[in-house]
């Protein structure tokens, strides 16, 4: 089991185991969902809930409430109106079930290794998927009824006023821009050219766009051309990069960019630990908030207890963890056992 450099984390033994304005009340208003993604081309990934009064976790939801798996590779959850879209990647489908209790309501087939949903209204939303498109999805019958050319490997998404601005992660190669769609007519507008490799993006409370570049390169494999990551920030009307810092080193690449929740603090994954960004700072912090010899493969941050949650997948093959840490220092809380390859939340 992979060690982390904090002492003294309490591990709850309970078993198995990204956000918009979505927060429903009822069953899961004291839950988290904790997205598993299961074991690569065999099995089936899941969605858990830990509730957080009792500490409680209730594992595989969907097949709970369906008696079949969820699917190969489950890459995230989105919970829009009533409805929660999960975003089953390997499988290449959309699995849309009732929040209240988790059954099926819909199946959206054939959609190319999706990866993110994101509601725009009651009427329509968008998915990212890796075939280079963005798909827009009818909420009243579940089809396909536009698909975008993006960017390489389009990935996480956020809305500003008339505008879905994508991240192009560059999915199994290397891309270095955000898309920007008019809303109105599904049209992309421009290109953003912004730094190798986006693995994140964030608006915060001023409405600007953050975007977290992890750089060209892989950790634990620095080689010639590799470059450094960037943190940039984006006028949301103009489009036009507001402020942009370079990292200082070419061999550590850090990913997962979140948010909390009044968008006032940044917070990012790096080999050295989890380091946070006041939006009105000037300069990176040198130093990480939370320290760690393992880079976590999810975060989260949970607003309602003030909470950063990460991820550790551990092997790969046996059930991952999620650490717990206050958010306003760092230290940890405790520790939960989860299911196959843990890679984020949904924070009810």
């Amino acid at each position: 089991m992979k060690s982390l450099s904090f002492i003294a984390i309490l591990i709850l033994f309970i078993g198995c185991d990204k956000n918009t304005d979505d927060n429903p009340a009822g069953v899961w208003s004291e839950s988290v969902f904790i997205i598993n993604e299961g074991p690569f081309q065999a099995g089936s990934g899941t969605i858990s809930a830990f509730n957080r009064e009792t500490g409680e976790v209730r594992p595989d939801l969907f097949e709970m409430a369906n008696g079949r798996p969820l699917g190969n590779i489950v890459q995230s959850l989105t919970v829009h109106g009533d409805k929660a879209y999960i975003m089953v990647n390997n499988s290449n489908k959309i699995e849309v079930v009732n929040l209240e209790d988790f059954n099926s309501v819909a199946i959206v087939e054939n959609i190319k290794l999706p990866r993110y949903f994101i509601g725009f209204d009651q009427n329509k939303g968008y998915v990212s998927c890796w075939d280079s498109t963005v798909k827009v999805l009818d909420l009243a019958d579940f089809t396909v009824i536009d698909s975008i050319q993006c960017g390489t490997g389009p990935d996480e998404m956020v809305i500003s006023g008339n505008y879905l601005f994508v991240i192009n992660s560059g999915g199994f190669g290397v891309d270095s821009t955000v898309s920007v769609i008019h809303t109105d007519n599904q049209e992309v507008v421009g290109k953003i050219n912004i730094g190798y490799r986006p693995a994140g993006i964030q608006k915060d409370m001023h409405g600007n766009i953050w975007v977290l570049c992890s750089g060209k390169g892989w950790n634990g494999f620095p080689a010639p051309g590799d470059t450094p990551a960037r943190l940039v920030c984006i006028d949301p009307d103009s489009h036009e990069i507001l402020n942009e810092m370079a990292f200082p080193d070419t061999e550590n690449h850090p990913d997962n960019l979140i948010i909390n929740g009044d968008g006032s603090i940044l917070y990012y994954n790096h080999p050295a630990g989890v380091f946070s960004f006041p939006v009105s700072g000037l300069s990176l912090n040198e130093q990480p908030m939370i320290n760690g010899n393992t880079m976590f493969y999810g975060l989260g941050f949970d607003e309602k207890e003030k909470m950063i949650y990460a991820t550790d997948p551990l092997d790969y093959a046996q059930n991952g963890w999620i650490y717990r840490f206050n958010a306003s220092d760092g230290t940890p809380v405790d520790s939960i056992m989860a299911g196959i390859i843990p890679n984020g939340f949904w924070f009810n």
